[in-house]
Protein backbone atom coordinates (compact mmCIF):
# COMPACT_ATOMS: atom_id res chain seq x y z
CA UNK A 1 0.00 0.00 0.00
CA UNK A 2 1.45 3.49 -1.21
CA UNK A 3 1.14 6.40 1.58
CA UNK A 4 0.55 10.26 0.05
CA UNK A 5 2.32 12.82 1.87
CA UNK A 6 1.37 16.27 1.22
CA UNK A 7 2.13 20.11 1.85
CA UNK A 8 2.23 21.12 5.37
CA UNK A 9 -0.72 23.73 4.48
CA UNK A 10 -2.20 20.54 3.19
CA UNK A 11 -1.98 18.31 6.29
CA UNK A 12 -2.84 21.10 8.70
CA UNK A 13 -6.23 20.95 6.54
CA UNK A 14 -6.54 17.10 6.97
CA UNK A 15 -6.01 17.23 10.92
CA UNK A 16 -8.50 20.31 11.43
CA UNK A 17 -10.88 19.75 8.29
CA UNK A 18 -11.51 23.72 9.41
CA UNK A 19 -11.70 25.13 5.78
CA UNK A 20 -14.95 24.31 3.74
CA UNK A 21 -14.40 23.66 0.14
CA UNK A 22 -17.96 23.98 -1.79
CA UNK A 23 -17.68 21.74 -4.27
CA UNK A 24 -21.57 21.50 -5.00
CA UNK A 25 -24.22 23.79 -3.67
CA UNK A 26 -25.91 23.61 -0.71
CA UNK A 27 -29.77 22.78 -1.32
CA UNK A 28 -32.23 23.98 0.51
CA UNK A 29 -34.64 21.99 2.80
CA UNK A 30 -38.42 22.44 3.75
CA UNK A 31 -39.45 22.47 7.35
CA UNK A 32 -41.31 19.55 6.70
CA UNK A 33 -40.39 15.70 7.10
CA UNK A 34 -38.12 14.47 4.40
CA UNK A 35 -38.20 10.99 2.40
CA UNK A 36 -35.09 8.99 3.08
CA UNK A 37 -34.27 9.62 -0.90
CA UNK A 38 -34.46 13.41 -0.15
CA UNK A 39 -32.10 13.24 3.13
CA UNK A 40 -29.42 11.09 1.26
CA UNK A 41 -29.59 13.87 -1.50
CA UNK A 42 -29.17 16.02 1.56
CA UNK A 43 -26.04 14.53 2.13
CA UNK A 44 -24.41 14.41 -1.24
CA UNK A 45 -25.53 18.39 -1.61
CA UNK A 46 -23.50 18.88 1.59
CA UNK A 47 -20.09 20.61 0.86
CA UNK A 48 -16.80 18.80 1.17
CA UNK A 49 -14.33 20.10 3.60
CA UNK A 50 -10.73 20.45 1.83
CA UNK A 51 -9.63 17.66 3.87
CA UNK A 52 -12.40 15.19 2.34
CA UNK A 53 -11.38 16.80 -0.90
CA UNK A 54 -8.01 16.16 -0.90
CA UNK A 55 -8.69 12.62 0.82
CA UNK A 56 -10.99 11.78 -1.85
CA UNK A 57 -8.91 13.57 -4.67
CA UNK A 58 -6.05 11.15 -3.62
CA UNK A 59 -7.60 8.29 -3.96
CA UNK A 60 -9.31 9.00 -7.47
CA UNK A 61 -5.67 10.14 -8.99
CA UNK A 62 -4.35 6.76 -7.99
CA UNK A 63 -6.96 4.59 -9.32
CA UNK A 64 -7.73 6.82 -12.41
CA UNK A 65 -3.93 6.45 -13.27
CA UNK A 66 -4.13 2.31 -12.26
CA UNK A 67 -7.04 2.12 -14.73
CA UNK A 68 -5.09 3.77 -17.32
CA UNK A 69 -2.05 1.46 -17.04
CA UNK A 70 -4.55 -1.38 -17.49
CA UNK A 71 -5.79 0.08 -20.59
CA UNK A 72 -2.63 0.92 -21.89
CA UNK A 73 -1.08 -2.78 -20.82
CA UNK A 74 -4.00 -4.54 -22.68
CA UNK A 75 -3.47 -3.24 -25.92
CA UNK A 76 0.30 -3.03 -25.99
CA UNK A 77 -0.46 -7.16 -25.74
CA UNK A 78 -2.64 -7.22 -28.49
CA UNK A 79 -0.59 -4.92 -31.06
CA UNK A 80 3.04 -6.54 -30.10
CA UNK A 81 1.11 -9.61 -31.17
CA UNK A 82 0.18 -8.32 -34.40
CA UNK A 83 3.54 -6.35 -34.78
CA UNK A 84 5.17 -9.85 -34.32
CA UNK A 85 3.30 -11.33 -36.34
CA UNK A 86 4.54 -9.54 -39.52
CA UNK A 87 7.86 -8.76 -38.59
CA UNK A 88 8.74 -12.65 -37.91
CA UNK A 89 6.97 -13.72 -41.17
CA UNK A 90 8.80 -10.84 -43.04
CA UNK A 91 6.10 -8.55 -43.90
CA UNK A 92 8.40 -5.33 -43.38
CA UNK A 93 6.31 -3.01 -44.70
CA UNK A 94 3.47 -4.22 -42.75
CA UNK A 95 6.19 -3.83 -39.09
CA UNK A 96 7.38 -0.77 -40.33
CA UNK A 97 3.91 0.98 -40.33
CA UNK A 98 3.04 -0.99 -36.78
CA UNK A 99 6.13 -0.22 -35.31
CA UNK A 100 5.61 3.71 -33.94
CA UNK A 101 1.44 3.21 -33.51
CA UNK A 102 2.01 0.00 -31.07
CA UNK A 103 5.03 1.32 -28.89
CA UNK A 104 3.00 4.45 -28.32
CA UNK A 105 1.14 2.25 -25.66
CA UNK A 106 4.19 1.31 -24.04
CA UNK A 107 5.06 5.24 -24.07
CA UNK A 108 2.23 5.98 -22.37
CA UNK A 109 2.79 3.84 -19.08
CA UNK A 110 6.52 4.70 -18.62
CA UNK A 111 5.34 7.47 -15.89
CA UNK A 112 4.83 3.94 -13.96
CA UNK A 113 8.48 2.68 -15.53
CA UNK A 114 10.14 2.47 -11.94
CA UNK A 115 7.27 -0.27 -11.16
CA UNK A 116 8.76 -2.37 -14.07
CA UNK A 117 12.44 -1.37 -14.55
CA UNK A 118 13.55 -4.88 -15.16
CA UNK A 119 10.98 -5.12 -18.23
CA UNK A 120 11.27 -1.95 -18.84
CA UNK A 121 15.31 -2.19 -19.87
CA UNK A 122 14.56 -5.20 -21.54
CA UNK A 123 11.39 -3.86 -23.83
CA UNK A 124 12.87 -0.43 -24.66
CA UNK A 125 16.81 -0.49 -23.42
CA UNK A 126 19.45 0.38 -26.39
CA UNK A 127 19.24 -2.52 -28.88
CA UNK A 128 17.38 -5.03 -26.92
CA UNK A 129 13.23 -5.24 -27.21
CA UNK A 130 11.46 -3.20 -29.41
CA UNK A 131 15.01 -1.13 -30.68
CA UNK A 132 16.54 -4.18 -31.80
CA UNK A 133 13.28 -4.94 -33.91
CA UNK A 134 13.85 -1.05 -35.08
CA UNK A 135 17.55 -1.76 -36.10
CA UNK A 136 16.99 -4.34 -37.85
CA UNK A 137 13.67 -3.07 -40.29
CA UNK A 138 15.02 0.88 -40.15
CA UNK A 139 18.60 0.52 -40.11
CA UNK A 140 19.37 -2.44 -41.98
CA UNK A 141 20.92 -4.52 -38.75
CA UNK A 142 22.26 -7.59 -39.75
CA UNK A 143 22.60 -11.04 -38.27
CA UNK A 144 19.31 -10.51 -36.49
CA UNK A 145 17.36 -13.66 -35.08
CA UNK A 146 13.40 -12.40 -35.78
CA UNK A 147 12.23 -15.09 -34.20
CA UNK A 148 14.13 -14.94 -30.97
CA UNK A 149 13.56 -10.92 -30.94
CA UNK A 150 9.60 -11.78 -31.35
CA UNK A 151 9.62 -14.31 -28.95
CA UNK A 152 10.98 -12.10 -26.01
CA UNK A 153 9.11 -8.95 -27.37
CA UNK A 154 5.70 -10.90 -26.85
CA UNK A 155 6.30 -12.64 -23.20
CA UNK A 156 7.92 -9.56 -21.74
CA UNK A 157 4.84 -7.37 -23.12
CA UNK A 158 2.59 -10.28 -21.30
CA UNK A 159 4.69 -10.05 -18.42
CA UNK A 160 4.47 -6.16 -18.11
CA UNK A 161 0.59 -6.86 -18.32
CA UNK A 162 0.83 -8.86 -15.39
CA UNK A 163 2.74 -6.17 -13.76
CA UNK A 164 0.51 -3.83 -13.86
CA UNK A 165 -2.41 -5.52 -13.01
CA UNK A 166 -4.14 -3.87 -10.11
CA UNK A 167 -1.19 -1.40 -9.80
CA UNK A 168 -2.11 1.87 -8.05
CA UNK A 169 0.97 4.61 -8.12
CA UNK A 170 0.43 7.55 -5.64
CA UNK A 171 -0.08 10.89 -5.95
CA UNK A 172 3.85 11.50 -4.99
CA UNK A 173 4.99 8.59 -7.50
CA UNK A 174 3.40 9.78 -10.59
CA UNK A 175 4.35 13.37 -10.13
CA UNK A 176 7.83 11.98 -9.75
CA UNK A 177 7.23 9.59 -12.84
CA UNK A 178 6.03 12.10 -14.93
CA UNK A 179 8.63 14.98 -14.26
CA UNK A 180 11.62 11.89 -14.64
CA UNK A 181 9.65 10.74 -18.20
CA UNK A 182 10.00 14.55 -19.53
CA UNK A 183 13.61 15.30 -18.34
CA UNK A 184 14.74 12.03 -19.74
CA UNK A 185 12.58 10.34 -22.47
CA UNK A 186 10.07 13.26 -23.89
CA UNK A 187 13.38 15.45 -23.88
CA UNK A 188 15.05 12.66 -26.07
CA UNK A 189 12.30 12.65 -28.07
CA UNK A 190 11.80 16.17 -28.56
CA UNK A 191 15.71 16.46 -29.92
CA UNK A 192 15.22 13.50 -32.08
CA UNK A 193 18.09 10.98 -30.60
CA UNK A 194 15.22 8.48 -29.16
CA UNK A 195 14.27 6.23 -32.23
CA UNK A 196 17.81 6.37 -33.87
CA UNK A 197 16.63 4.17 -37.11
CA UNK A 198 13.33 4.87 -37.27
CA UNK A 199 12.78 8.79 -36.76
CA UNK A 200 9.37 8.15 -35.41
CA UNK A 201 10.29 10.68 -32.12
CA UNK A 202 7.57 12.02 -32.27
CA UNK A 203 4.92 9.72 -32.05
CA UNK A 204 7.11 8.84 -28.70
CA UNK A 205 6.98 12.59 -27.30
CA UNK A 206 3.15 12.49 -28.26
CA UNK A 207 2.77 9.67 -26.65
CA UNK A 208 4.50 10.52 -23.87
CA UNK A 209 2.95 14.41 -23.30
CA UNK A 210 -0.59 12.47 -23.22
CA UNK A 211 0.75 10.15 -20.29
CA UNK A 212 1.57 13.22 -18.79
CA UNK A 213 -1.51 15.24 -19.25
CA UNK A 214 -3.29 12.11 -17.58
CA UNK A 215 -1.30 12.31 -14.71
CA UNK A 216 -1.80 16.02 -14.28
CA UNK A 217 -5.25 15.84 -14.83
CA UNK A 218 -5.78 13.92 -11.47
CA UNK A 219 -3.20 15.96 -9.51
CA UNK A 220 -4.76 18.94 -11.03
CA UNK A 221 -7.22 19.11 -8.47
CA UNK A 222 -4.52 18.90 -5.54
CA UNK A 223 -2.47 21.60 -7.47
CA UNK A 224 -4.60 24.04 -7.33
CA UNK A 225 -4.46 23.86 -3.32
CA UNK A 226 -1.06 24.25 -2.82
CA UNK A 227 -0.41 26.78 -6.40
CA UNK A 228 -2.72 27.92 -8.64
CA UNK A 229 -0.17 29.41 -10.50
CA UNK A 230 1.40 26.53 -11.42
CA UNK A 231 -1.38 24.72 -12.30
CA UNK A 232 -2.48 27.15 -14.67
CA UNK A 233 1.15 27.63 -15.65
CA UNK A 234 0.80 24.01 -16.50
CA UNK A 235 -2.69 24.13 -18.47
CA UNK A 236 -0.86 26.68 -20.91
CA UNK A 237 2.34 24.63 -21.61
CA UNK A 238 0.49 21.47 -22.47
CA UNK A 239 -1.57 23.57 -24.83
CA UNK A 240 1.93 25.02 -26.20
CA UNK A 241 3.48 20.96 -26.72
CA UNK A 242 0.19 19.85 -27.98
CA UNK A 243 -0.01 22.89 -30.53
CA UNK A 244 3.48 22.24 -31.81
CA UNK A 245 2.97 18.70 -32.41
CA UNK A 246 -0.17 19.32 -34.14
CA UNK A 247 1.38 21.54 -36.85
CA UNK A 248 3.23 18.82 -37.36
CA UNK A 249 0.48 15.85 -38.24
CA UNK A 250 -1.20 14.81 -40.89
CA UNK A 251 -4.51 13.21 -39.36
CA UNK A 252 -3.03 10.94 -36.66
CA UNK A 253 0.45 9.94 -38.96
CA UNK A 254 4.10 11.88 -37.60
CA UNK A 255 6.56 12.79 -40.39
CA UNK A 256 10.03 11.35 -39.56
CA UNK A 257 11.71 13.66 -36.99
CA UNK A 258 14.65 13.67 -39.81
CA UNK A 259 12.65 15.78 -42.04
CA UNK A 260 12.18 19.15 -39.63
CA UNK A 261 13.79 22.00 -40.08
CA UNK A 262 15.70 23.52 -38.03
CA UNK A 263 12.55 26.46 -37.02
CA UNK A 264 10.99 23.55 -36.43
CA UNK A 265 13.41 21.28 -34.19
CA UNK A 266 13.96 24.46 -32.40
CA UNK A 267 10.16 25.45 -31.58
CA UNK A 268 9.29 21.71 -30.43
CA UNK A 269 12.43 21.40 -28.15
CA UNK A 270 11.72 25.20 -26.32
CA UNK A 271 8.22 24.21 -25.77
CA UNK A 272 9.60 20.72 -24.16
CA UNK A 273 11.71 22.58 -22.27
CA UNK A 274 8.73 24.86 -20.48
CA UNK A 275 6.87 22.04 -20.00
CA UNK A 276 9.60 20.31 -18.49
CA UNK A 277 10.29 23.10 -16.50
CA UNK A 278 6.96 23.26 -14.85
CA UNK A 279 6.48 19.67 -14.49
CA UNK A 280 9.48 19.29 -12.70
CA UNK A 281 8.17 21.95 -9.60
CA UNK A 282 5.42 19.59 -9.30
CA UNK A 283 6.93 16.92 -6.67
CA UNK A 284 8.33 19.51 -4.25
CA UNK A 285 5.06 21.61 -4.26
CA UNK A 286 3.18 18.12 -3.22
CA UNK A 287 5.61 17.27 -0.61
CA UNK A 288 6.75 21.09 0.98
Amino acid sequence: MHHHSLSTRSRRALGGAAVALVLVPVLALSGCASSPGEAAAAAAAKPLSQAAFITRQLGLSSADFGAYLHQQSVRLTAGTSDFVAAYEAGDDELARALYAPTRSFYNRMLAAAPSFAELDAALDGPGTGWHAAEADLFGGASGVDRSAVGAALNADTAALERAVAGLRPSVDEQAAGVAALMAGRATAAASGSAEPASHTDLYDLQAHVDSSREVFSGLRPILVTENAALATTLDHRFDAVEAELNTLRTGVAFPGFDTLDEAQRASLASAVADLTESLGEVPGTLTD
